[in-house]
């Protein structure tokens, strides 16, 4: 409670007194004085421990997370694939189509071509199903129609065996001596060439003109590799007459048996 000092006091009491207001005597200033309201000072806010207490307040830890499923492990734990293996990996299917048709045998177009493959069923042992060669000579890709020209020379080739063609068990040419790059040779294969002197003729002919058409492309050779011309050569190679040998190749047949540059 504030105390209203003495002096100020008596001058209310005199200034009330001098204008004729009621509390001019002492007691009655004195007990205005004492019951008037004195005005406090205003409580200080507690605003400070409030500030520290939620200051203080600990903070509640977030929950860790669960671990990741087995399989999520499994597949963060696997080594990744190399970058260089990626080019080998996208070439895959094209070396797959690529393996397709290098083993594939091509279809027959007639009743012949069909006789040929099965008698050429004992030959791809050594020159392969597609005739890509192996220890016996590469046949496909025109590589026959290289060294046989004259279909007639391969018949008796076939008829008669390496030996019996070259007269020689050692190393020896056989086929058109004027072949590109060279006549082949007996030694550059692993496997000599044996003689098929039981064919028959038919049969000659028909595993000829699969060969020569259906593995190594040539055009279609039916008025030229025909039964006759497969007895002939059967005749002549049995008297030692031989294309390529010591007997002139026949142009004729040549240039039929000569696939056309389109």
């Amino acid at each position: 409670m504030t105390e209203i000092p003495e002096h100020l006091l008596k001058r209310s009491k005199e200034r009330r007194a001098a204008l004729g207001l009621p509390g001019g005597e002492g007691g009655d200033a004195q007990a205005a004085a004492g019951d008037a309201p004195v005005p406090a000072e205003a409580a200080p806010v507690e605003t400070a421990p409030v500030a520290a207490r939620a200051a203080a307040a600990p903070v509640p830890a977030a929950p860790p997370p669960p671990p990741p499923p087995p399989y999520v492990q499994a597949a963060q734990g696997r080594k990744r694939i190399p970058f260089w293996a990626m080019p080998v990996i996208a070439l895959l299917p094209l070396w797959a189509v690529i393996y397709y048709n290098a083993v594939k045998v091509p279809p027959q177009n007639d009743d012949v071509l069909a006789q040929g493959a099965t008698v050429y069923a004992a030959c791809s042992g050594c020159h392969g199903p597609t005739g890509a060669g192996g220890s016996g000579a590469q046949l496909n890709q025109g590589e026959v129609l290289k060294t046989w020209p004259d279909p007639k020379g391969m018949m008796q080739w076939i008829h008669l065996g390496a030996t019996d063609w070259t007269g020689s068990t050692s190393k020896a040419d056989y086929g058109d001596p004027k072949r590109p790059g060279g006549p082949h040779n007996t030694a550059t294969h692993e496997a000599v060439m044996p003689a098929f002197g039981d064919l028959s003729a038919a049969d000659l002919a028909a595993v000829t003109r699969y060969v020569r058409e259906t593995l190594s492309g040539a055009p279609d050779e039916t008025d030229v590799v025909n039964e006759e011309l497969a007895q002939s050569a059967i005749d002549d190679a049995d008297k030692g007459s031989l294309v390529y040998k010591n007997q002139k190749p026949d142009p004729a047949r040549i240039k039929a048996s000569t696939p056309s540059s389109g």
